[in-house]
Order: C-alpha cells, then structure tokens, then sequence
C-alpha cells in the first residue's frame, strides 16, 4: 500500500496509460534497459532517415545533371549534322556560312548550359565546329560524363535503398520493444482488477470479523 491505494492499483493506472498511448515504456520505471535499447534504435533510424533524405537530394541534383548533359548532346549532335551537310560541294560560300553561323549559335546555348570550367574539362572549349572528329570526341567526353553520374547515381540509390531497409528493421525492432501489446495489457488490467476487488473483498471481510468480536467482547 502508498498512501491507501495498492500497488495493484498504481499498475491498473499504469496499464490504462499504455494501452491508451501504445507505449508500453512510457517511463524508466516501466523498463530502463528496454528504454535505453529503444532510445538507442530511435537515435539510429532517425539517423537512417536522414541518411536517406541526403541522399536523395543528392539523387537529384544528379538528375539535373544528367539532364543538362543530355541537352548538351543534343546540341553537339545539331552542330555535328551541320558539320557533315557542310561538306556538300554544291553549297556557296554564303550557305556554308549560314551552316558556320548556325553551329556558333549551337554552341551558344550550349555555352547557356554549362559554365567554363565545365566546358573545358568536356574539351568543348577546344572543339573545332566543322570538324567531324573533332565533334565525335566531344560527344564521346560527354558520352563518359554521363556514364559517370550514372554511376554516382547507382550508388546513392543502393545507399538509399539500403538506409531504407536499415530503418524499417530498427523501426520494427523498436516497435517490438516500446509498442503496447494491447491485448496482453488488457488480460494483464483484468488480472489486476480482479486481484484489487479480491483484496477488497477479504479486508472488508476482515474488518466485519473484527467488528463483530467487538460486538461480541461489548455484549459480554
């Protein structure tokens, strides 16, 4: 007994909490080792899940990426098709011109696309507009780019994946500690209870017995 109320009812008042909240350690009392274990597991799958957020981020700044390189080869496929129609001999001076001018525009937008430093390390800088080879190899230099976020790309989202899976299984495994098994909660509540009201019963028991020698001690 604390201060008239059992035990047994400190427990009922326990059991109606976690089954209310479906937390079954809602202080240390109720388990300090499980709550130190739940504790860590949360640590670790909040851990997990931002893990998981970075990487996505950085999935997509990849996409981006990737995206602009696509245009990128568009564009040097553009110029590269001038280049070739360039070299028809029944064209004038004047229409190569125009071709010429086209293909500087071409590289414009592609100019649009990428900064200098991304355009030198892709050898855009140094590619000759009407010259084939010189066009394959830069489309071959993006080709590579592109193959190489593909391949960062591939690794952040086995990372995801794999952060993914990390946290549903310390979920789960925090869930098997921390979480209420309700009906357990409930036979336990119904076993308290009946427990209380048989405790109730034999004290009220007891104190009629003792009012009765009472009586009993009066009347002789």
């Amino acid at each position: 007994m604390i201060g008239g109320v059992s035990n047994n009812s400190y427990r009922n008042y326990s059991s109606y909490g976690k089954i209310a909240s479906g937390n079954k350690l809602p202080t240390a009392a109720d388990g300090a080792a499980e709550l130190a274990i739940s504790q860590k597991l949360e640590k670790e799958q909040r851990t997990a899940g931002v893990y998981q957020r970075n990487g996505r981020d950085n999935v997509s700044q990849l996409n981006i990426r990737d995206g602009v390189l696509d245009g990128v080869t568009d564009y040097l496929q553009d110029i590269r098709e001038n280049a070739v129609y360039a070299q028809n001999g029944t064209l004038s001076a004047g229409e190569k011109g125009d071709i010429a001018n086209a293909s500087s525009q071409l590289m414009k937008g592609i100019g649009q696309q990428l900064s200098s430093q991304q355009m030198s390390a892709l050898g855009l800088d140094k590619m000759d507009l009407s010259d084939i080879d010189s066009i394959d190899q830069a489309i071959q230099n993006v080709n590579n780019a592109r193959g190489s976020v593909g391949a960062v790309t591939n690794g952040f989202e086995h990372n995801i994946s794999y952060n993914s899976v990390a946290r549903e299984n310390l979920l789960s495994a925090q869930s098997s500690i921390a979480d209420t098994d309700v009906a357990q909660e409930i036979t336990e509540l119904k076993k308290n209870q009946t427990l209380d009201a048989y405790r109730n019963q034999m004290q009220k028991k007891q104190m009629d017995d003792e009012a009765n020698k009472n009586n009993i001690s009066y009347m002789l």
